[in-house]
Formats: C-alpha cells, structure tokens, sequence
C-alpha cells in the first residue's frame, strides 16, 4: 500500500498530434528575412584572375631587381 500521493498518468485525448523537431535545411550567410545573395558574375572573377597575374609578376619583377642591387653592392658575381 502506498503511503504518499502518487502521481497521476496523463494520456493524450485521441487526435491530438505529436510534437515534431523541425530539421533546418538552409545553408549559407543570411542577409536579412528573403534576401538571396547574387552569384559572382564571370567577367568580375577573370578581371580579378587577370589583376592577380599582373600583381605577381611586378612583384618577381621587382624581387630580381632588388636582389640584383643587394648582390652587386656586396659584389658577388651573379653569372657564375
């Protein structure tokens, strides 16, 4: 015999529905409610490729000449 109150089991009334977990499928950045961000336009990504290539080979450029400079101030002979 029990001798303290018990707790009482609760069932549901017929045709009430489960709690469900909602799975999120969005992915990426969010900027603002409906906002969609464009895609990179392909005349924008080749003009940056093309900077990029331009940049580079001024930097080479610029690093023989330096190293140039430093070697014939010390005077290694750079042709051997």
């Amino acid at each position: 015999m029990v001798q303290h109150k018990m707790k009482k089991k609760i069932s549901l009334p017929s045709g009430v529905k489960q709690k469900k977990k909602i799975k999120s499928t969005k992915q990426g950045p969010k900027k603002g409610h409906q906002l969609t961000i464009a895609p990179k336009k392909p005349a924008a990504i080749q003009q940056a490729k093309i900077n990029s290539e331009i940049t580079r080979t001024i930097n080479d450029k610029n690093e023989q000449l330096l190293k140039g400079r430093a070697d014939k101030d010390v005077g290694r002979n750079t042709s051997a």
